[in-house]
């Protein structure tokens, strides 16, 4: 029987599961039904408003930490002084990212400039910050479904649309279809905290504004770099090489960044649970435990699927299907994978009060990181724009593990796992598929051997006898 920890992961995830099958249909639907330019712009402007991701400034994620153990009063403070300034800040830094994209609009054929992006940054900044509260208070299954509408259904139901109106004024339409979405999902989520009682008109908390100062702001800049490494490369796509080339390229990026669905769902109920946890061994038990559950799962469906990726595509993409596709996939698979990993040890970082350490990882990379965005645009090869993610994501991967080696168990073996992991998609990407089968089965024997099954167990599964290491 599986603890209330693991069903509140599940809960988490689920809906993630289920916007991954809205994006099998929607997106060879979105190919076949739009022209490459169309579902191009349809893209960047979602990819604009992931900015959303740093310009809320982590006010939600630090409030969702601090309201751990502490009284009502203090805490609907929090809540309240979190949202105002959410408000009011996600209003300037919207409005000031909506001018820089106005006139970088006037000089490229970067986007078809639409003023919904101003309340698509906003609704988007508000909506992080709230959802991160309602999670730091428990309400693991309506954030997630709302989660699940605000990103997977907001992104997929313009592409049910086109099937039964497909014309010129209705494809100009998908963005504001989306948005609408958006607003839903947002203002339901703010009712929760309204009839929860947990929003109500307080005084500032001071104390509060203070901290985020002084702690926000390192995961804010790590927010910063995050769009870079995320996003620029899309925007560098569509500028410098064409429509149909950032199609291909962020095809097979979307499906594999559905992974991140499986580890955020993690960090949702990790990052309150650190919080809380005051023990050195305490947090070393739940850190490990949850990087090798990940490990454990994501392993098992990636390595025994694999040799079926090429047929898989075939049939999602049928007439969109290319052998590029194929090799890009190969890639973004591994690099997420590890992105996801590094995305659980940031949130013990957060969790602990240790941000600006990932921050000062990510502030060394940035130079090299665009030099060699520099390097791809000369190029123009959509593969160097892949491998200079990987890289930087392989690397950054072991610097934080040794960071937190005193609190993974096996560590060694931990890196080691991920060298083997790589080793095996490398393999198959240069179509070696002999040597990627013997390390996957290197793979699991060495996993095998070296889980903490009983962390485990004792983290996921209601099994009071074992005790912690």
């Amino acid at each position: 029987m599986y603890s209330k920890y693991l069903n509140n992961i599940i809960v988490s995830g689920l809906p993630g599961i289920v916007s991954i099958l809205l994006s099998f249909f929607s997106i060879p639907l979105y190919l076949n039904l739009v022209s490459a330019d169309i579902y191009a712009n349809f893209l960047i402007q979602h990819f604009i408003l992931s900015m959303g991701m740093f310009l809320n400034l982590n006010l939600g994620k630090f409030a969702s930490i601090k309201i751990q153990r502490i009284n009502e009063k203090i805490k609907k403070q929090i809540i309240f002084t979190t949202i105002s300034f959410s408000f009011i800040l996600g209003v300037i830094l919207s409005g000031l990212i909506y001018f820089l994209i106005f006139f970088i609009s006037q000089k490229t054929n970067f986007i078809n400039f639409s003023s919904s992006l101003f309340f698509g940054l906003l609704i988007t900044t508000l909506f992080i910050n709230v959802e991160f509260i309602n999670k730091g208070l428990g309400y693991f299954k309506i954030s997630s479904f709302l989660n699940f509408i605000f990103y997977g259904v907001s992104l997929s139901a313009p592409a049910f649309f086109l099937i039964v109106e497909n014309n010129e004024i209705f494809v100009e339409k998908m963005f504001q279809i989306s948005l609408y979405i958006k607003y839903f999902a947002f203002l339901f989520l703010f009712l929760i905290l309204i009839i929860k009682k947990k929003f109500i008109l307080t005084k500032i908390n001071f104390k509060l504004i203070q901290g985020f100062k002084n702690h926000s702001k390192w995961m804010t800049i790590t927010g910063i770099y995050n769009q870079i490494y995320d996003y620029i490369d899309k925007h560098l796509i569509k500028i410098n090489l064409s429509s149909l080339m950032l199609i291909t390229y962020s095809v097979p990026q979307q499906l594999a960044g559905k992974l991140t669905i499986f580890s955020q769902s993690i960090i949702a109920v990790l990052l309150p649970r650190l919080s809380r946890e005051k023990n050195e061994v305490g947090k070393k038990n739940i850190l490990s435990s949850n990087l090798y559950f990940f490990l454990i799962i994501m392993s098992f469906i990636l390595l025994t699927t694999l040799p079926f990726y090429d047929e898989i595509l075939i049939w999602w993409l049928k007439n969109s299907y290319s052998g590029d596709l194929l090799k890009l996939f190969k890639m973004f698979i591994p690099l997420t994978f590890l992105a996801c990993i590094s995305s659980i040890i940031i949130s013990f970082y957060e969790a602990t009060f240790h941000a600006k350490k990932n921050t000062r990882y990510e502030t060394l990379s940035i130079i090299p990181f665009i030099l060699g965005l520099i390097i791809c645009v000369y190029f123009k090869n959509i593969f160097l724009f892949a491998v200079l993610l990987f890289l930087k994501e392989f690397i950054l991967i072991f610097v934080r593990i040794m960071s937190v080696k005193n609190y993974i168990i096996n560590f060694k073996y931990f890196n080691f796992l991920i060298v083997i992991f790589i080793l095996i998609f490398t393999f198959s990407f240069f179509e070696y598929e002999i040597l990627s089968i013997i390390f996957s089965l290197i793979f699991f024997t060495i996993l095998s051997i070296n889980v903490p099954y009983d962390l485990i167990a004792k983290e996921f599964f209601k099994n009071k006898k074992l005790k912690y290491r």
